[in-house]
């Protein structure tokens, strides 16, 4: 008998492209097959397991929970199998790119998108040190750091990476029971706290909300992503933006009730000194990097 009872590698990869690309024609288009290839691997998967694995929403493939489950271990899978093949590919001693990056930039952003950056530069070696704050040691390897400041800070050797739009967040379901039509219903839910109160008191005021809300009473998480988590499974409403959050909102695992939204008094810097930034490496991660948010920023 086998050790592993895997499904076919061609399935894994037709699953995970579609998956990243929420489309069978763009997944399609990425591994050079048919669409109904591509379809047929994911039916086939559907079968072996007995569960829909996507649902179709205005010509747009989402995740089911079992969807969800399944990319995150094949995505990991198939990046550590990468790293494993890039390290046996380099010779020894070879640099490897060092990131220091906040953590909620990098469980909710950075992580979810490296199959692509490893696509863009598939012999990249990079090591993610999730930290609130970017020590140049004198250690091996390049550094850069990905950091959330003040919005207008005079970052040393920094460079404006993206600035976010806050406006409130919840699950689909919490307003089955309470409606959200207006922030006035916010009187009658649970407020959730990224780190501190200040944003939501920020946000009602804009809104000019004539109730109290006694934001004191509602948790406060030391994290965006426990927020945001705490968020989908229903226990209130979050404030999110249209950075960290997005990756919930196109999967439906939140909604956005509100059209009111107000700019964040923080953005996120990408830092790197001149000398870094002459190895190759560096600059591909940081070119890469910055495709990404001006796609982001067009898309918003």
């Amino acid at each position: 008998m086998a050790k592993f009872n895997l499904p076919p590698l061609n399935a894994l990869r037709a699953f995970e492209a579609a998956a990243r690309h929420q489309s069978i024609k763009k997944a399609s288009g990425e591994l050079h097959v048919a669409e109904a290839a591509i379809s047929r691997h994911i039916q086939h998967l559907e079968q072996q397991i007995d569960r829909k694995l996507f649902n179709r929403q205005n010509r747009r493939l989402v995740l089911t929970d079992a969807g969800r489950i399944a990319l995150s271990a094949v995505t990991l899978g198939f990046t550590q199998i990468q790293r494993a093949f890039a390290l046996l590919r380099t010779t020894h001693g070879e640099e490897r790119l060092i990131i220091s990056a906040d953590p909620d930039f990098a469980g909710l952003w950075l992580v979810p998108r490296l199959t692509d950056f490893y696509a863009s530069v598939p012999n990249a070696l990079v090591e993610i040190r999730a930290e609130k704050t970017f020590l140049a040691l004198p250690d091996s390897g390049l550094r850069c750091s990905i950091q959330y400041f003040a919005a207008g800070s005079d970052v040393e050797n920094g460079e404006l990476l993206f600035r976010s739009h806050l406006f409130p967040v919840c699950a689909k379901e919490l307003v089955k029971s309470s409606p959200l039509n207006s922030p006035e219903d916010l009187r009658h839910h649970v407020l959730l706290h990224d780190r501190s109160i200040v944003e939501w008191d920020e946000y009602l005021r804009m809104c000019s909300t004539t109730f109290d809300p006694r934001l004191e009473i509602g948790p406060i998480f030391n994290e965006n992503s426990l927020c945001l988590d705490a968020a989908v499974r229903g226990q209130g409403v979050a404030m999110g933006d249209d950075f960290l959050a997005a990756s919930h909102l196109a999967a439906g695992r939140l909604i956005k009730p509100f059209t009111q939204s107000m700019l964040s008094k923080n953005a996120y810097y990408f830092i790197a000194s001149p000398e870094m930034l002459e190895n190759p490496l560096l600059r591909a991660f940081r070119d890469w990097l910055f495709q990404r948010m001006d796609g982001l920023r067009a898309n918003s």
